[in-house]
């Protein structure tokens, strides 16, 4: 039984949580010591998520008057802030024979566009794994996020139609903070680095309108079989660390969070609670052995993993039609699916999309030609299999021998080229 004890500091994330467990007492001081960063959030936390805003050729209501001689623009909104209107930033992009030329951004919300707010992309060629090349155009910008004046920058990529997977529908531009919280964290009796991650861009830290881009706890450890590696941790999971069971609260809109014990492991296991309080299980590496499960497959048929891919190599795919770096690496997955499935590659996707996707899903799959077994249960990033195998963000590939259920591969091993490396390494080892 553990009873806690909180006296939290104010004017600042820092905290001072007391937890009692059987008698003994431990606090745990300056439990969060962070500095706002307007810029660098990809240099110190990884894996960062990106969203995406939907274009469309008539402008919304109430929005700032174009600049003269904008041709074919393309209109979206972007908000920010947790105020009552929120932050509204006009955006615009100039489109020329398909090509973005210019980029007008209301970047501090005032309502109109000035000559500082006036962007020229820089295009960037991204080469796929089937060797492929098409041309994302990239820009960052400082905005103003709240009423009170905060800045931090965003990173934009246009996505032209037809350029990439996920824009066959329409242009989209992807949205990923680069701002945020960065400080130490003391779990325990261990100092860690920490960030508070802002997966939605919308400097919000309670807007949960889509539960994938929840804010996310950024922690470099190298406990649970990690390797050294950062883990990413949603807001609303709880997760172990230094014997005990750890959980996030008292989040507020501006990003200030305290961290408490709420069990200890062993307590944990033994009275059944880590479904209770979705312990999220240790990632998995290579090395070691992926959880087995039964599931339907979209087509009504069962799959039992991994005793039906006996002899054979499986690239476990988790993904989603909303998420556009997934999307965007099919055709890599495709190309190497059909160079190495007659030498005993097999594919099993686990589609984390939302309910009623099934069309949208099907859809994609003739498009892209995936012929290979679809899992698909729609509970998006709450599906059983995405749990149990510990996933919190997507894309995330694992390479299983289908023997043995040993992790091969995993992380950016299998993406873009060094996809096709790391098979073709696999397939020569199982034949030795």
């Amino acid at each position: 039984m553990i009873n806690i004890d909180r006296k939290f500091l104010r004017g600042g994330l820092a905290g001072i949580v007391a937890v009692t467990v059987a008698g003994p007492t431990a606090v745990l001081a300056d439990s969060f010591k962070p500095s706002w960063f307007e810029s660098g959030m990809a240099d110190k936390a990884s894996g960062l998520p990106e969203i995406f805003l939907e274009f469309s050729s008539t402008a919304p209501d109430k929005f700032p008057p174009l600049p003269e001689g904008v041709a074919h623009p393309q209109f979206a909104d972007f908000q920010t802030g947790a105020g009552d209107p929120r932050l509204s930033h006009a955006v615009v992009v100039e489109v020329k024979d398909k090509v973005p030329t210019r980029l007008f951004i209301d970047a501090n919300a005032d309502g109109e566009f000035s000559p500082e707010e006036v962007f020229n992309w820089t295009p960037s060629t991204v080469e796929r794994g089937n060797g492929e090349k098409s041309i994302a155009y990239l820009c960052r910008m400082k905005l103003k996020l709240n009423s009170a004046g905060k800045m931090g920058v965003v990173n934009f990529r246009y996505l032209r139609r037809g350029a990439f997977p996920q824009s066959l529908d329409e242009p989209l531009l992807g949205c990923r903070s680069d701002y945020g919280f960065v400080g130490e964290l003391t779990i325990g009796n261990r100092t860690l680095p920490a960030a508070l991650v802002d997966s939605a861009a919308s400097a919000n830290y309670l807007l949960t309108t889509n539960p994938a881009f929840l804010p996310q706890l950024w922690l470099a450890v190298t406990t649970n079989g990690l390797r050294g590696r950062s883990v990413m941790t949603p807001v609303n999971r709880t997760f172990p660390l230094e014997h005990f069971v750890w959980a996030i609260t008292n989040l507020t809109p501006d990003g200030a969070f305290d961290v408490v014990a709420v069990a200890t492991n062993a307590d944990a296991s033994a009275n059944g609670m880590s479904a209770h309080l979705n312990v999220p299980p240790p990632d998995l590496i290579p090395g070691q052995t992926a959880p087995s499960f039964t599931a339907k497959l979209m087509d009504g048929k069962s799959v039992n993993f991994p005793d039906d891919y006996k002899g054979k190599l499986v690239l476990m795919d988790f993904g989603a039609t909303w998420c556009g770096p997934c999307v965007a690496e099919l055709p890599n997955v495709v190309a190497n699916y059909g160079k190495y499935h007659n030498q005993g590659l097999e594919v099993l996707s686990i589609s984390l999309d939302k309910e009623d996707s099934a069309k949208k899903i099907a859809r994609v799959l003739a498009d892209q030609n995936m012929t290979w077994p679809q899992i698909y249960d729609g509970k998006n990033l709450e599906s059983p299999i995405a749990k149990r195998f510990g996933i919190h963000s997507i894309p995330s590939m694992l390479l299983v021998d289908g023997d043995t259920g040993v992790i091969l591969a995993d992380g950016k091993e299998l993406r873009g080229e060094q996809l096709g490396v790391a098979i073709a390494a696999a397939l020569a080892g199982k034949k030795k």
